[in-house]
């Protein structure tokens, strides 16, 4: 009883929040901030992805070592990027436009040169026989064919890039994020609510922007001049290149004392065990509130109030859910659970639907003639043919979780996230790579174990 008193006092710490006109143009600049450290950064990304695309859809010189390169750089969770970027660069928001640039122009390289080497060989094929450069055969050629599809991923990652603005703010890259932590480390939680309220109301209107776009992606061009305002606005102002080499002189060769390498399986394993129980935990809660929020099972009472819930759940990144988690009390791997947990519930959840929403009617109807009951048509009908993709998604998000265990484990939350922290606070920049590196290994084995389990999945699905 009296521990629950203890948590409710803590919560209350929280309430209520100050949404005062005055108050809200005082947080004003911390939100354009981060739009603007999701804006330039994406232009660089773009930018620089489309480029190292276009190498290796054209198949030039190294490009398979460019192309692990990329697969290794999007293995580093985007905040353990941000402390990289940080030590580097230094303090502010040109660290956080250095790492949204790294961490997203990674990704649209990879992607891009994946839909490049997909694209119709017919096309590409006749411009190659003119004698044209393997180059421009790539520009001309796949380029165009994949344009549309380029930039539909570009308005997605630009979505991703705002929350990732958020979360980098949390070691001092700059925007929301920081204000945050500010914050919650000078103890005004009244504060607190009120910056989350206006990052869930910050990622609703991207959400709608990206949803615009996607569905008219030459729209993405128009952010252009914001992008290039914004790199402008935010480029690192205190950089000294000697500084930069000394950290990375420090860094090398990565070292573990005897006892770190001890206790090295232990973080891994709570590592491990907040990815898997807030994953197990996120899938129990978001099977019944996907069910709900499905519109085919449930009537609009009720499906609209769970809607919103997974909306609002999946809007706080993981980073901020542990910080609200920390802050109150909760410390440690039941933290980083519960983060993880409130989160992917929203991600779940809104997956599930979808996946009971596209189920075939076919089998669906012929129970139904039946005179079979609501609930029994959902349980043996939808379910049963729903299952596939849920079990896929749900191994996407573990595969992701394992990324976020270790960032929410930088703000306390245990495992090898806040031993990574840890070493980056004390200027033992030999360990913090360390550590670094073995993110990066954990992180590979269980996207290769995720890959062969889907596999086997789809070769199970197809023989039944």
């Amino acid at each position: 009883m009296y521990a629950s008193d203890s948590l409710f006092s803590q919560v209350r710490q929280f309430f209520p929040p100050d949404l005062s006109l005055s108050y809200l143009r005082a947080e004003a600049p911390g939100v354009w901030q981060t739009v603007e450290l999701a804006a330039g950064g994406m232009l660089f990304a773009l930018s620089i992805g489309l480029l190292l695309a276009l190498i290796i859809g054209a198949r030039l010189p190294g490009w398979r070592f460019l192309y692990s390169a990329l697969v290794a750089l999007r293995c580093i969770p985007d905040l353990t990027l941000a402390i990289l970027c940080v030590v580097i660069v230094g303090l502010g928001p040109g660290a956080g436009l250095l790492a949204i640039t790294i961490y997203y122009g990674a990704a649209m390289g990879k992607v891009g040169g994946d839909l490049f080497a997909s694209a119709s060989r017919g096309p590409v094929e006749s411009l190659a026989a003119t004698g044209a450069a393997r180059f421009t055969v790539a520009f001309y050629g796949q380029l165009p064919l994949r344009f549309k599809d380029l930039l539909t991923y570009g308005a997605y990652d630009f979505e991703c890039a705002m929350r990732a603005a958020m979360i980098v703010g949390a070691v001092g890259a700059g925007g929301i994020g920081t204000e945050l932590v500010g914050a919650l480390q000078n103890l005004e939680y009244q504060r607190v609510t009120t910056l989350v309220i206006l990052l869930v109301l910050l990622i609703a209107v991207f959400d709608k922007i990206t949803w615009v776009i996607r569905k008219y992606p030459r729209l993405l061009l128009l952010f252009v001049p914001l992008g290039a305002y914004s790199a402008w606005d935010l480029r690192p102002q205190l950089f000294a290149f000697s500084h930069t080499l000394e950290v990375l002189h420090r860094m090398w060769p990565p070292k573990l004392s005897p006892e770190q390498i001890h206790a090295l399986p232990g973080l891994i394993g709570e590592t491990l065990l907040v990815a898997f129980g807030g994953t197990a935990i996120a899938m129990l809660f978001a099977l019944p509130l996907g069910a709900a929020a499905a519109r085919t099972l449930s009537p609009a009472w009720l499906r609209e109030p769970v809607r919103r819930l997974l909306e609002m759940l999946r809007a706080i990144p993981e980073v901020v859910w542990g910080l609200i988690f920390v802050s109150a009390a909760i410390i440690g791997v039941q933290a980083g659970i519960a983060a993880l947990a409130l989160h992917s519930t929203g991600v779940l959840g809104k997956l599930y639907a979808e996946s009971l929403e596209n189920v075939q009617p076919g089998p669906v109807m012929s129970l139904a003639a039946t005179g079979a009951p609501g609930i029994a048509i959902a349980t043996f009908g939808r379910l049963p043919l729903a299952l596939p993709p849920m079990a896929i998604q749900t191994l996407f998000r573990f595969e992701w979780n394992i990324r976020a265990a270790a960032v929410v484990g930088m703000i306390g939350a245990g495992g090898i996230g806040q031993a990574l922290y840890n070493a980056q606070q004390l200027f033992f920049y030999d360990q913090m790579l360390a550590y670094l590196l073995v993110t990066c290994v954990l992180v590979i084995i269980v996207d290769l174990m995720n890959s062969y389990v889907r596999d086997r999945w789809k070769i199970t699905e197809g023989r039944i």
